[in-house]
């Protein structure tokens, strides 16, 4: 998820693409700039817990229907307050504002359910990480220089914003080098068996995983020097216990959270097996930021399930 403020200063530049000046009586900057922050009100969820914010952030506010059903309702009541320019303009920018969120948080591994209500799955296209300060930078160099010189924001507004498209070019083509350069050091004849996400923290350093014929494995890669950080045996549908952990609202929630779910069955000290699920997206310290377990009794039925937000800490228990 791009952080609202880089949405906003986004939505500042593209303003200044309208001619009209970046002013808070001005209903096209005003549309354009908090459009393109206004999806990120699903923020709200969060008073329900953390587990319903991740599991709501990006869903249906970020679909196609939503933007422009927001983009018409914002610029109508900024046309309203503020009528110094034609109804269609303010929404039109207003749109771009909102479109330009939605197209934004694609390009990271979080995604957003862009097809809602047609599809729940999350699209992405792993190129950047969470919050980008190449991105982030030249946007706020940009806007600095439009406070200061109003005559200039708008060639300022330009060279951002392509400079920014040229960095994610960049981005799209070092992700390719990336991939054929692992397929090379691990001897794989397939694209399908490597995926390279964009690292949590780290702009310039890309996470990477293998689909190989028995494991899983899950590395970073930095400078074109690989290292493996765990090896994961292959998922395997036919386990009886994973199918009946598969039923369950854990696999629910990971299924419509993450593309790159992984499930592993672990037996148990006791009598009970636990059914573990992985998010690959996210690593830090050590340890994926996102998981889960589901305990399953001697009856192979579920007896709790578990999700973790945060590595180390104590999980939600599911109820159903």
């Amino acid at each position: 998820m791009l952080d609202p403020i880089t949405h906003g200063l986004i939505g500042i530049a593209l303003s200044t693409l309208s001619g009209h000046t970046m002013q808070l009586n001005d209903p096209v900057f005003l549309g354009c700039t908090l459009g393109a922050m206004l999806p990120d009100l699903d923020i709200i969820f969060h008073v329900k817990g953390r587990l319903n914010y991740l599991l709501n952030h990006r869903g249906a506010s970020h679909s196609l229907i939503a933007l422009t059903a927001s983009a018409l309702g914002l610029g109508s009541a900024l046309y309203l307050i503020f009528p110094t320019a034609s109804w269609w303009s303010v929404i039109l920018w207003t749109l771009i504002g909102t479109m330009s969120h939605g197209i934004m948080d694609l390009l990271n591994s979080y995604g957003a359910e862009l097809l809602w209500p047609f599809s729940r799955k999350k699209i992405t296209v792993d190129m950047i990480m969470l919050t980008d300060p190449v991105v982030f930078g030249s946007l706020l160099v940009s806007f600095m220089i439009a406070l200061i010189k109003p005559e200039l924001a708008n060639i300022s507004s330009q060279t951002a914003l392509l400079l920014s498209a040229l960095y994610l070019a960049y981005r799209h083509l070092g992700r390719i080098k990336t991939r054929d350069r692992l397929m090379d050091i691990y001897h794989l004849n397939d694209e399908e068996q490597v995926r390279v996400i964009p690292a949590m923290y780290h702009p310039f350093t890309w996470n990477f995983i293998l689909f190989e014929e028995d494991y899983v494995r899950f590395g970073i890669i930095r400078d074109q020097e690989p290292s493996i950080c765990r090896v994961l045996p292959k998922f395997k549908g036919d386990n009886p216990s994973v199918a009946n952990a598969l039923a369950g609202n854990l696999a629910e929630i990971f299924s419509q959270f993450t593309p790159y779910c992984h499930i592993i069955a672990h037996a148990s000290e006791t009598d009970e097996c636990i059914v573990e699920f992985l998010d690959l997206r996210y690593w830090a310290k050590g340890n994926f930021l996102y998981t889960g377990n589901v305990y399953l009794n001697l009856d192979g039925e579920i007896s709790q399930e578990i999700f973790h937000a945060l590595p180390n800490q104590k999980g939600v228990l599911l109820s159903y």
